[in-house]
Order: C-alpha cells, then sequence, then structure tokens
C-alpha cells in the first residue's frame, strides 16, 4: 500500500512538471519575458553634427630628381693631362675639371699672333712708304710665305686624303687646315704689302691692308678661343654626379666626359589622374614625405603638363622641393599629399559614423530615445571627418558606437 501511495506521488510530481513545462503559468511567464527583451534598451554612443572647415586630400607616389643635371661635353677633342676634381666633389660654375694636351693648339695661337703682327706692320709699313732696302726685305718675306703656304696646302691635301681613307681624325685634319688659311692670310698679307710699296699705297689697298689686320685678329680670336676649350669646366654650379675621363684617356667633343647636378633644389615627378588635375594650381604648397626616411618637405607645384601622358592617361605634375638639408637624392620615392577639396562651414560628422546600402550613404540619429535611419548625401572626406551636403541639421545626435546594430526606430540609451 505504501508503495502505491509512493507512486502516485511520483506520477503527480511528473504532471505538474509537465504542465508547466508545455502551457502552464511557466509558459506564460516565459512569454511575458521575450516580450520585455524586445523592447530593451540598446546602449549607444553619439556625436552631435557640428560646422566647420573640411580639406580634402589625397596622396601620390613620386619620384625626386636634382633641379639642374648637366653633361659634361668637351668642345674639343684630345688626351687628358690633368684631372681636378673626383666624384663628389662641389664645384662653381666655370671651374676647370680638367684639361686635354693643348700643344698644337698653342703653335696655332703663335702663328695667329704672327699673321696678325705681321698685317698690322704691312699695314703701318705702307702708311708709312718703304725704301729700296725694305721693298727687297718685302720681295724676300713674300718668297716666305709663298714657300710656306705650299708646304702647309700639299701637307692638307695629304691629310685630306688619309681623312677620305679614315686614317686620321676630323680633328687632325681641321688644325692642318686652320694652318693654311695661316699661311695663305700671310701670303696675302705679305703681297698685298709688296704691292703697296712699290706701286704706292692707293684708298682702295689701304682699305684691304684694314681688313686683312681685322681678319688676321679675328683668327687670333679664334685660335685663342680653341686654345680655351683645352680647359674643360663646370657647366653648372652643383655636384660631380659621373666623372668618365681619366689622366691619359682621350675626350671627344661628341661624348659626355661627366655629370654635374645642381641638388640643393630638387623636384618630384607625379602623375595626377584626371579627376584631380583641374584642382591643382602652379605656385600651390604641398607637403612631400620622403619614404626612405620619413621626413617631410614643404615644397610648390612647379609645373602642371596640359597633356596626358598616353600610357597612364594621367597628368604629369612637377613638384620643387628645397633640399637644404641635403638628406634627398636623385632617385628617392616619396608621397604628396595634394589638397583636392576645400570647404569652408561645412556640417561634418565622423566618417565611421556613415553607413552604405549600395551607393546610398546613411546615418542613425537619435530622436525621442530611438534610432531612426536618415540618408544623406556625403562631400568633402578628410579621412576622419566627411561633410554632409543634405540630410542632417546642425546639433542632431548621431550614434558613433552600436549603429552597426541598432535597426530603424529601435530604442536606445545614450551612454
Amino acid at each position: 500500500m505504501r508503495k502505491v501511495v509512493v507512486t502516485i506521488g511520483i506520477m503527480l510530481v511528473i504532471a505538474v512538471i509537465g504542465y508547466l513545462i508545455t502551457g502552464g503559468p511557466a509558459h506564460q511567464a516565459m512569454d511575458i519575458g521575450d516580450q520585455g527583451m524586445m523592447e530593451q534598451q540598446l546602449a549607444v554612443e553619439t556625436v552631435v553634427v557640428t560646422r566647420g572647415d573640411l580639406k580634402q586630400t589625397t596622396t601620390l607616389n613620386v619620384t625626386f630628381a636634382p633641379a639642374s643635371s648637366v653633361p659634361v661635353i668637351p668642345k674639343t677633342g684630345g688626351t687628358v693631362t690633368k684631372v681636378l676634381v673626383a666624384t663628389g666633389d662641389w664645384v662653381t660654375k666655370g671651374q676647370t675639371l680638367f684639361t686635354v694636351d693643348d700643344r698644337h693648339l698653342q703653335l696655332q695661337v703663335k702663328q695667329a699672333q704672327a699673321a696678325y703682327e705681321m698685317a698690322s706692320a704691312n699695314l703701318a709699313q705702307v702708311e708709312k712708304g718703304a725704301s729700296a732696302e725694305e721693298i727687297k726685305q718685302i720681295e724676300s718675306t713674300v718668297l716666305q710665305a709663298k714657300a710656306s703656304y705650299q708646304n702647309v696646302a700639299a701637307e692638307y691635301q695629304r691629310m685630306e686624303e688619309l681623312f677620305r681613307q679614315e686614317m686620321v681624325p676630323q680633328q687632325q685634319l681641321e688644325a692642318v687646315q686652320l694652318q693654311k688659311e695661316i699661311a695663305a692670310a700671310n701670303l696675302t698679307a705679305a703681297e698685298a704689302r709688296l704691292s703697296a710699296v712699290q706701286k704706292g699705297a692707293s684708298q682702295e689697298q689701304l682699305a684691304v691692308l684694314e681688313a686683312q689686320v681685322k681678319q688676321a685678329e679675328t683668327a687670333l680670336e679664334l685660335a685663342n678661343l680653341q686654345l680655351g676649350y683645352t680647359r674643360v669646366t663646370a657647366p653648372i654650379q652643383g655636384v660631380i654626379a659621373q666623372l668618365t675621363v681619366e689622366v691619359g684617356s682621350m675626350a671627344a667633343p661628341s661624348l659626355a666626359a661627366g655629370l654635374v647636378v645642381d641638388d640643393r633644389q630638387m623636384k618630384a615627378n607625379a602623375l595626377v589622374p584626371e579627376s584631380y588635375i583641374n584642382q591643382l594650381r602652379v605656385g600651390e604648397a604641398v607637403e612631400i614625405e620622403a619614404k626612405a626616411s620619413g621626413s617631410s618637405f614643404s615644397g610648390t607645384i612647379s609645373a602642371i603638363t596640359p597633356v596626358a601622358d598616353q600610357a597612364t592617361r594621367q597628368f604629369p605634375v612637377e613638384f620643387s622641393v628645397v633640399n637644404s638639408s641635403n638628406a634627398l637624392k636623385a632617385g628617392m620615392m616619396g608621397t604628396v599629399y595634394l589638397t583636392i577639396g576645400d570647404g569652408r562651414n561645412q556640417l561634418a560628422l565622423p566618417v565611421d559614423t556613415v553607413l552604405f546600402e549600395g551607393e546610398q550613404a546613411y546615418v542613425y540619429v537619435v530622436e525621442d530615445g530611438r534610432a531612426r535611419r536618415r540618408n544623406i548625401r556625403v562631400g568633402l572626406n578628410t579621412g576622419t571627418l566627411v561633410g554632409a551636403a543634405d540630410g542632417l541639421r546642425e546639433g542632431e545626435q548621431v550614434i558613433s558606437r552600436g549603429q552597426h546594430q541598432v535597426k530603424n526606430g529601435m530604442l536606445v540609451e545614450v551612454k
């Protein structure tokens, strides 16, 4: 009997528990709890929509190069006799870098000097008149000048044939040609002087002799100029970046013997997309950062190419940078920060408060304790702030934390 009572008690307990689970007051209590959870507030943080000045920037890669880079090209050829500088040396414009063998040009200067002195003496003699003894001396001078011209002419003919056979350089042929011209001028001057003293000087003859003096003077200046070319000088002020000659090597007018760069002022080159190019102006200040060191430099836009690069369809832009610390080197890479938009008194809010559905931007604002979706049109983007062209009012509260969890109309609690 006692076992029956215990069994009945156990069955009653099981029945009560089942009732509570399936449809009793416990289930009703859980339904009421679920409804309470549906209305539970979500804790969020907000920011206030304010007004301010916005500046949108973009970054582009740049490559640094010296503002001036000029090759060193000799104006005459020959064997290098002295090298006075080395790679890395700072030089001034016109400073001698190396010298070329000048012995043949020294002789040409002496010949030109003698021709000038002879022409001047002829003119002075004709103007003064000559004695019989002087006439004989002049006749002897004519014979000597004629013999000298014939010798040089024969030598020039021989060199011309060797040059056609590519057995001598053009420089050597030109040197003999200059000697021939000087000898011809000497002969002409001597013959003119003889004719003048024999016949007496006329105004026409005096004019010829005066012209010969000027011609000889010009030849002397030209010979001195060519002699000066044996001193190869720096074309600009700067640093010797390359020097390819040494004592005993050959220098030629057609080959660069070195390179001088002025890196006190650097230029940085970048390719700018067409969407930004019309926002840039020559003279506009920019910030440029060197990737190697992370150092920042102030620069300006120095040139904007009006034609797009055919390969990239972007526009080459040049920036000027002062390299006072000498930290920038040619070929280094960097980053330029360009201002592509500037707005004043704009409605602004943090970038991360803005959500997107396709291309539609929206935010959640707090109205009467609930989150309300508000479609907006974004403007300038500074990277941290974004401008709201419309859809918001100054002073409204925009959810800045929890915006990804809320739904439109949900109760929220601002912390």
